[in-house]
């Protein structure tokens, strides 16, 4: 078994596009390059990671297990150039960063050990509540900044907001779900099935403007802030649910399969990134930290 890490960067980007063109756009090549690259990629893993629709492909089973090792073996890839390159930074004092729930649970746990190890001197200090609740506190001086989901939040002239990554939201439904057969699949077909509403981080705001713009009711049979929840009842075929790629993962706590289909039609994003207030510059130091929070998560997308 042999490939390369150019091969693993085009099927990431294949995976993420799911469009020969797109994907071969993004990494500069041409479409029959992408389409050779991919083809020997499969050759060499033994196994199927796409299939191939007129408009575009879909991941396999397989695909779709083999996404989250690539991703690691690339991130690990730059992490380890980095750790060559990179020192412990001196920066100390203490930085208190307002956390939105969903990030606390899917980013947080990721990066945490990076950011301890590249400011050991530094105490930083996250507070996890809702966005309207942090935005007070960022404009009462009380948090240095925020770690917030960018799409979700008014931006008030007050605010300076960076996104760093853009996941893009998906219909997730059941291993054998009749959606996941249609060559195309738009939200008036979504509207037809029990939805799973996720209520955290002003989700249900985003998705009542979701529908309403596109003439369509969701028909919500089950409300909740557990993201496990969500995914052990899409799995349980109980109904589906539209979130981001950040946040999916294919295994119910259960073992049951979870699916993903791109919504032909209606194709929205989770922006996540910083939020600051005009008023308030960043130290040398916060600046320090944000800096390496921007490479950090972008590496994630």
């Amino acid at each position: 078994m042999n490939f390369t890490l150019r091969q693993l960067e085009f099927y990431i980007a294949l995976a993420e596009t799911l469009q020969i063109s797109k994907a071969a756009s993004r990494c500069h090549i041409s479409q029959s390059s992408m389409t050779v690259s991919m083809r020997n990629l499969e050759d060499a893993l033994n196994s199927q990671l796409f299939i191939r629709h007129p408009k575009g492909v879909s991941l396999t089973s397989a695909g779709e297990r083999f996404l989250s090792h690539a991703r690691k073996i690339i991130a690990d890839s730059h992490a380890a150039l980095e750790e060559l390159h990179n020192q412990p930074e001196l920066a100390s004092g203490t930085v208190r960063i307002g956390l939105a729930e969903t990030l606390s649970a899917y980013l947080i746990p990721t990066i945490l050990s990076d950011i301890q190890n590249r400011f050991p001197l530094m105490e930083i200090i996250f507070e996890e509540a809702t966005s309207p609740v942090l935005v007070n506190a960022l404009q009462e001086n009380q948090l240095d900044f925020c770690l917030l989901l960018t799409s979700n939040i008014k931006h008030d002239d007050d605010l300076k907001i960076e996104t760093f990554i853009r996941s893009p939201r998906k219909l997730w439904t059941p291993i054998g779900h009749p959606l996941q057969s249609q060559s195309v699949v738009n939200l008036s077909d979504v509207e037809k099935s029990p939805f799973l509403l996720l209520i955290t981080d002003e989700y249900p705001e985003v998705i009542q403007d979701y529908w309403q713009a596109r003439g369509c009711v969701p028909d919500i049979q089950f409300r909740t802030n557990s993201f496990e929840a969500i995914r052990s009842l899409v799995a349980q075929g109980k109904g589906v649910t539209i979130l981001s790629d950040l946040v999916y993962r294919p295994w119910s706590l259960e073992g049951l399969r979870v699916m993903r289909r791109t919504i032909d039609d209606c194709v929205t994003y989770m922006d996540v990134g910083v939020v600051s207030t005009l008023s308030k510059p960043f130290s040398p130091d916060c600046q320090r930290l944000v800096d390496f929070l921007r490479q950090r998560i972008t590496r994630l997308n």
